[in-house]
């Protein structure tokens, strides 16, 4: 106890090494260095008496020397490996002194190198059918063992999920490392490349860095000056650390990456000297994707610069350099220059122009333009650039053609350009087997509509009347050619359709055979003889045609050659084989499918147009005011009157049908169900349908008839005067009047017996065809005789 005691009251202060520990240090470290040498060195001193003085003498300075050279940054041993001097860095002996070195890229470092991560997801594997199988059998079996099942299966789900946790949490670690990794990498490798490159240190460097090591051993081996070691070594660690990363090896440049290869190629391709050095002919900027980056080529004065040998040299830049590079070169003065920079970026495409998506008709610029067009001039449109589009129905494109497809808004365009004629005092024929192209046409002075598809003969005698109108303008144009015409337009909608519809009559009324009257009818419709004969001749009489065509093939319209006749067309919602059809040009452009969309063909040149557009009723009152203001008269400027039309035939289905609800509707179920009879039909041959006291409303027992079917009130026209003469009908027409429920057979069976039959009845010749009246038909079936 006293023992510890005193050792604990004891405050003797622990030994310490002052200068003389600093000094045997020295004295050691002087010792070993002069031991290392001498045993390099011969021995000088000759044995003696003074032999053992001499030595202690010699081996004091000796060891003084080796301090002051150890610390002075000299070499331990050998000679001096390197350039350097005291105070400045030099170069290993056995290179080239005073010239940099030119650090290499290593492939190593390019395998190495993280590979390009791609911005493209891939998409989420989906579940097999398998999979989802299993699981769904899973999730819903209820048997034996279903409790384990679920057990199992929600520890597997367990498991899986703490197993991706874990996954994830190692990726993350990785990535941190990784991070670590890239950050440190470079302060380590240069540190490491400064301590290899000691040898080129400064003497003086070298010198601290000995005493600052001796200094630090000392320090640790002393433990009083532990501590302060410590702090020291980590402060030198540090800005050693932060010197190394401000210092670090920057990657080499480009000029260092490709201007090696590309001048091998170069020095070969432009015949230079194998010892010429590359700085004097080749220069290329140290980040060849810098904004003013410029490759400068020298050239020899052999270099011809023809655009053979640019192309040749610009081409092996560019497949040999990153980046897309243009060259300019110069062969004027002392040097034959190319240099390269990068090529322009191209300029931003902007958007093509776009037609508006409507043009109104009563816009203020649209009334502006129509109203100062001169005769025949008619405003369509505007184009892309917003101009407004105008061409003349007269001089080289007196018609115009139409192919648009449904909803293309053919029926407006025809409908703006028709009005705006009538304007300028023309008179308008139009066959519309739509019957709802031109509704807004109806009831203006001049304008003559034919559009019962029921009466395709009013169409045709149409045709045939504007053709004898050309006929005669012609004529009296010859005896004076001074004389002027209204402007007659004949407007087809659905020529295709229109030229079904004819062609059934005519093949069903014309003549089969010759015989004493006359010769036999032509199998071709005649009617597009016609409308041809008229486009020919009516440009210099101011006829004109607006027809409307799906398929504008001359095998289709009676091979006239009508579509060389038609100068003008218009395309919309068309499709490939119609646009190779009708224009028969390609490539074929892309259509665009919008109503009012039009392409403008006229020869070689294509323009798409926004077509006029305005309600009907509008467009109707506009027509109607300027006839008002023309004081029109119908008749004046046309030779003959336009053909009247027949009376309206209604389709079979409606003849047929019994109203109660509306007498334009479609028809319902009777009030008593599907086994009752059509309401209205009071008795069937002699028996009632309905019984006297049985309870029937009103509606059922009303024949309600549609408007023209009976004759009477509610007709359309004057009822028949009982002293005319029977109407002349074709053998057709007849059929159709009437039926088998009057023991008439169809169509088709008639003319067979007129044909073979004698006894059948002789009709009355108009305009070389066979006429016949209801009653005369009627009567020949009266008997219901076997007449085969």
């Amino acid at each position: 106890m006293h023992s510890m005691a005193a050792l604990a009251a004891d405050t003797t202060p622990p030994p310490t090494v002052g200068g003389s520990g600093l000094l045997l240090a020295v004295l050691l470290v002087g010792i070993l260095f002069n031991k290392r040498r001498a045993a390099t060195d011969t021995p000088s001193i000759r044995p003696g008496k003074l032999r053992s003085t001499v030595s202690a003498v010699v081996s004091v300075a000796r060891s003084v020397w080796g301090i002051i050279r150890f610390y002075g940054g000299r070499e331990m041993r050998g000679e001096p490996r390197s350039t350097a001097t005291f105070w400045r860095s030099g170069v290993l002996l056995g290179t080239a002194a005073g010239t940099p070195q030119a650090p290499t890229v290593s492939m190593a470092s390019v395998a190495v190198a993280p590979p390009k991560v791609s911005l493209v997801k891939k998409p989420r594997r989906q579940p097999s059918p398998w999979a989802r199988g299993a699981a769904t059998w899973i999730a819903t079996y209820r048997g034996r063992g279903a409790t384990a099942l679920d057990r199992t299966v929600r520890t597997a789900l367990w498991s899986a999920r703490w197993a991706g946790r874990l996954w994830r949490l190692l990726k993350a670690l990785w990535a941190a490392l990784r991070a670590v990794y890239r950050f440190v990498a470079p302060i380590v490798v240069t540190l490491a490349r400064v301590a290899r490159l000691w040898h080129c240190w400064p003497y003086a460097a070298r010198g601290a860095a000995r005493l600052a090591l001796t200094a630090a051993a000392l320090g640790l081996l002393v433990p009083a000056w532990r501590g302060w070691t410590l702090a020291a070594l980590g402060l030198a660690a540090g800005t050693a650390a932060a010197l190394a990363h401000l210092h670090r090896p920057k990657p080499p440049g480009d000029d260092v990456v490709y201007g090696p290869r590309l001048w091998t190629i170069l020095r070969t391709d432009l015949d230079l000297p194998a010892d010429a050095a590359r700085e004097q002919w080749l220069m290329l900027p140290e980040r060849l994707a810098a904004d003013g980056a410029r490759i400068v080529l020298r050239l020899p004065w052999t270099f011809r610069g023809s655009e053979v040998e640019r192309d040749q040299l610009t081409g092996l830049v560019n497949s040999r350099i990153p980046g897309e590079w243009v060259g300019r070169y110069s062969f004027t003065g002392e040097t034959f220059t190319a240099v390269y920079t990068h090529k322009p970026p191209p300029k931003p495409k902007e958007p093509d122009p776009e037609c508006p998506e409507g043009v109104d008709f009563f816009a203020d610029d649209i009334q502006e333009a129509i109203a100062s067009c001169e005769v025949g001039q008619v405003v369509l449109g505007k184009d892309e650039n917003q101009d407004i589009i105008i061409r003349r129905l007269d001089g080289e494109t007196p018609h115009w053609a139409l192919s648009v497809g449904s909803g293309g808004g053919k029926s407006t365009f025809n409908t703006s350009v028709a009005i705006q004629l009538i304007a300028q005092g023309y008179h308008i024929i139009a066959a519309d087997v739509k019957r709802s192209s031109v509704k807004a046409l109806e009831g203006i002075p001049g304008v003559y509509i034919y559009n019962d598809p029921k009466n395709p003969q009013d169409m045709r005698n149409a045709v045939e009347w504007f053709k004898d109108e050309i006929d005669a303008r012609s004529y009296v144009m010859d005896k004076d050619p001074d004389l002027e015409f209204p402007g007659l337009l004949l407007l087809i909608e659905e020529a295709n359709e229109f030229a079904d519809v004819s062609k059934e009559w005519w093949d069903d009324n014309r003549k089969p055979t010759s015989d004493k009257y006359g010769p036999a009818d032509p199998a071709a419709d005649p009617v597009w003889g016609d409308v041809a004969s008229a486009a020919r001749l009516g440009r210099f009489v101011r006829g004109n045609i607006l027809a409307v065509f799906q398929d504008l093939r001359d095998q289709a319209l009676g091979g006239k050659g009508l579509r060389n006749l038609f100068r003008l067309k218009f395309m919309g919602n068309y499709s490939v084989q119609q646009w190779k059809n009708v224009i028969g040009t390609t490539p074929v452009p892309d259509s665009v499918d919008k109503a009012g969309r039009m392409m403008l063909v006229e020869g070689n040149k294509n323009i798409w147009i926004q077509t006029l557009y305005g309600p009907g009723a509008d467009l109707h009152q506009w027509a109607m005011e300027r006839r008002e203001k023309q004081g029109f008269d119908p008749a004046a400027g046309l030779f003959g009157a336009p053909p009247e039309r027949s009376a309206e035939r209604m389709p079979r289905l409606v003849q047929a049908a019994s109203r109660d609800d509306s007498p334009e509707g479609p028809q319902t179920a009777s009030e008593g169900g599907l086994e009752d009879n059509t309401a209205g039909r009071l008795s069937h041959d002699g028996a009632d349908v309905t019984a006297q006291d049985a309870d029937v409303t009103g509606p059922r027992d009303r024949l309600r008839l549609i408007p023209g079917q009976a004759g009477q009130e509610g007709s359309q026209g004057p009822a028949q005067d009982p002293t005319a003469p029977p109407e002349l009908l074709p053998l057709a027409e007849v059929a159709r009047r009437v039926g088998p429920e009057q023991g008439v057979p169809k169509y088709d069976t008639l003319r067979q017996h007129k044909a073979r039959r004698d006894d059948f009845p002789k009709g009355v010749e108009i305009n070389g065809k066979e006429h016949f009246t209801v009653a005369q038909i009627v009567a020949y079936y009266a008997p219901q005789e076997n007449r085969a």
